[in-house]
């Protein structure tokens, strides 16, 4: 049972609802507005508006507090559950976007002559999960390998004939048939792909595979989706023909019978164990024993064998290298969004807290928390880095959906394939940069915001703590965020090279347009010195770009210096940051000039303004002693433009700081943290939780190891004096 308070709340002593309303009234900016122009189309927004109304509703896929109450075993079967009532939502959500892209269908989708399923297929239900994010990582993440992951490497990799199969007429895309995980990652290999060492070896006599673990550190590991419910696996092994290696390929393996999850008898699979968090993921390893797969199960867009005596392989390797990540871009690309997503929740929960709580000064008028300066350091710049989030990830998005787009549309066209080559590198730029700086910046987002919530922020029932367990994943899955930083850096060098000698960038978009040849000379005539003054809007952006440019040229006269290219990998990975930096920035920069920006109401559109100035001015002087390095700023500007600049916006910024976050316009269900509800209501709402999840089959106050504790306090009070702890009153004790 649990005793009911005696304590009168209808009178308290705090009213942190009084606060938040006022903040609200103080504010003239326009949350609709804000919102269209964060999703990017008042289509986007009224969609998103509604799917997120729909899932705060469900209370199948949204649960409340109790969600944080779960240990691994439950955690597993409440979003085993889940995927299922989610399997109904995938259904609708196809057949929503077929109906709406009005797609000449011949018969249903699994018949042997539908056409492939598009992107457009899936745009609907990509944007659920998108939003799910928010209030249920893990079950995004196992509908997620099953569909994008082991899907997504089906199209990559696979012919039409093979991508019918495996996704419609077996039924993956309609969430029916068959259950996928990606098997890449090894024990010993998780970076470096072209290492692996799981072996497919080709028997000509049987025109089969047999894919086999050498050795320990080859078991497939971290696999999500094996230990329990994957029944297939798109595996990463070496093919082995004829004694000739030829490098990585993809393959379909069967792990176990869809009719009775038993496992088949060449698979030895295991649970991955204990884990920071997304305990709802059952991540597994897998061992192979000579498993043997049909020739057909080799996913063969770009690798083909031809049986005969001997067989014969075609491959083409460069291809393969560029467009067999398809699968991994995809993932890049929606950490990207669910960086925006994510920090939308916290910001908004640690935004109230800190409005409506009171802490110091006289006693009946304590001060508000947003009013320390400090306070508004710690949380306003993490308001606008999730507000600068938003344009780019939508960026992001065309960008990859485009690029992958053409590379299906050329299906095996050499000479078409060669075409979309170029804007794939260039994605590759884009997507490992911002993954890489996004999803770090959220992780310090979420655990200084929970700081900033004091001892309220490390409850449970607030989300802080599970939260941040089951976001750090996402800085070292699907590319470890340095070594994705480092290759994005050196590809980002590797065109600052090309376009010094003034080369003209292939496939240049926005975000690298700092590597013109013609910004570049103008950068060295001193041309564009005048940004560091940050004397106009454009200043913001483009001091990101100058940095860039004198970040590239240092690197390139310390590698010449060193003779060793690992040398410049610390300056290469910050490269990739403020390329991130720049790209945020100037998305944010076109989106609000554009003529589509969506903000009619001139108050709120200064306010974006202050936003914009506020996340390059803060992230500025977190890194000023790069720029002071590079000459980009000097200590006088430092102290003279950049810290006076950065204490107004915050005091600009603050006024406007519960609006902002109301604009994110998240559902109560979607928060799930108490002293973040839209009513304010802080104290109040927070004790409910806490009694309404309290156990019921404890008595108030004592504990089911009473017996110890009793034993423990009423002791014999003689002390021991031979040095080790008594062995006998030990025992005495806990008998």
């Amino acid at each position: 049972m649990t005793r009911t308070t005696t304590v009168d709340q209808s009178k308290p002593v705090f009213l942190p609802k009084k606060f938040i309303e006022k903040a609200r009234s103080k504010s003239n900016v326009q949350i609709n507005e804000i919102h269209t122009f964060l999703e990017g189309s008042p289509e986007q927004s009224k969609l998103i508006l509604e799917m997120m109304n729909e899932l705060a509703g469900d209370s199948y896929l949204v649960e409340g507090t109790e969600y944080y109450e779960h240990n691994k075993a439950t955690s597993r079967e409440a979003t085993a559950k889940k995927l299922a009532r989610l399997a109904g939502y995938l259904e609708h959500d196809i057949k929503r976007a077929r109906d709406e892209f009005h797609r000449d269908v011949r018969g249903e989708l699994q018949a042997a002559d539908a056409p492939l399923i598009t992107n457009k297929d899936l745009s609907f239900f990509l944007k659920r999960l998108d939003l799910l994010t928010i209030v249920d990582p893990q079950l995004v993440t196992r509908m997620g390998v099953n569909l994008l992951l082991f899907g997504n490497c089906v199209r990559g990799n696979g012919t039409d004939e093979q991508i019918r199969y495996w996704l419609q007429e077996r039924g993956l895309a309609l969430g029916t048939g068959l259950f996928g995980c990606f098997a890449m990652t090894e024990m010993g290999h998780g970076s470096n792909v072209a290492n692996i060492q799981t072996l497919a070896t080709y028997e000509p006599a049987t025109d089969t595979f047999k894919i086999t673990t050498p050795d320990l550190v080859a078991t497939k590991w971290w696999i999500g989706g094996a230990a329990h419910s994957a029944t297939h696996a798109t595996v990463y092994a070496r093919l082995i023909v004829e004694g000739k290696d030829y490098g990585v390929k993809t393959f379909v393996v069967p792990l176990r019978d869809p009719e009775t999850m038993e496992l088949f008898p060449t698979i030895t699979i295991g649970d991955i164990g204990a884990k920071m968090g997304r305990d709802g993921i059952d991540n597994g390893w897998i061992q192979f024993h000579g498993t043997v797969i049909p020739r057909e199960y080799l996913l063969s867009r770009f690798t083909k064998i031809t049986p005969g005596n001997p067989p014969r392989v075609e491959t083409n390797n460069t291809f393969e290298s560029v467009c067999g990540y398809t699968a991994l871009l995809s993932g890049r690309v929606g950490m990207v969004k669910e960086s925006f997503r994510v920090g939308q929740r916290f910001a908004t929960i640690a935004t109230r807290y800190a409005v409506g709580r009171q802490q110091f000064g006289e006693r009946g008028n304590e001060t508000q928390l947003i009013d320390y300066p400090l306070h508004q350091y710690r949380v306003l710049p993490q308001i606008a880095l999730v507000y600068l989030l938003g344009p780019v990830s939508v960026n992001l998005d065309k960008l990859y959906f485009n690029t992958v787009n053409s590379l299906y549309a050329a299906g095996s066209d050499i000479k078409k394939m060669q075409s979309v080559i170029d804007g794939m590198k260039t994605l590759f730029i884009e997507s490992a940069a911002l993954k890489a700086t996004a999803t770090w910046l959220v992780a310090g987002l979420i655990d200084e915001l929970r700081q900033s919530c004091g001892g309220h922020g490390y409850s449970s029932y607030n989300g802080f703590g599970k939260g941040y367990n089951d976001w750090v994943v996402q800085c070292t899955w699907e590319g470890d965020n340095n070594v994705l930083s480092l290759t994005s850096g050196k590809s980002i060098l590797k065109l600052f090279t090309e376009a010094a000698k003034g080369r003209k960038l292939k496939a240049p978009i926005s975000s690298l347009s700092y590597l013109a040849p013609e910004y570049i000379q103008k950068l060295n005539t001193g041309a564009l010195n005048n940004v560091t003054s940050l004397s106009t809007l454009s200043d913001y952006h483009e001091i990101w770009a100058v940095s860039l440019i004198k970040y590239l040229a240092f690197s390139v006269g310390v590698m010449k210096s060193t003779r060793n290219p690992d040398s410049i990998s610390k300056y290469l990975v910050s490269v990739a940051k403020f390329h991130a930096f720049h790209s945020m920035t100037k998305s944010f920069y076109e989106q609000l000039t554009s003529d589509n920006s969506y903000i009619k109401d001139e108050a709120t559109r200064d306010v974006l303004w202050k936003v914009y100035k506020l996340f390059s001015v803060y992230f500025i002087d977190k890194f000023s002693g790069e720029l002071l390095q590079l000459k980009v700023l000097t200590p006088d500007q430092m102290s003279s433009i950049i810290q006076p600049q950065l204490l107004s916006l915050l005091q600009e910024v603050k006024v406007h700081c519960i609006k902002l976050t109301d604009a994110f316009q998240l559902p109560d269900a979607f928060i799930n943290a108490p002293i973040g509800y839209y009513d304010g209501d802080i104290y109040h709402n927070y004790f409910n939780e806490v009694t309404k999840n309290a156990p019921k089959d404890v008595a108030p106050g004592v504990p089911p190891y009473a017996n110890l504790l009793t034993s423990l306090l009423g002791r014999d009070s003689g002390f021991e004096r031979s040095g080790a702890p008594s062995e006998q009153l030990f025992r005495r004790l806990t008998k």
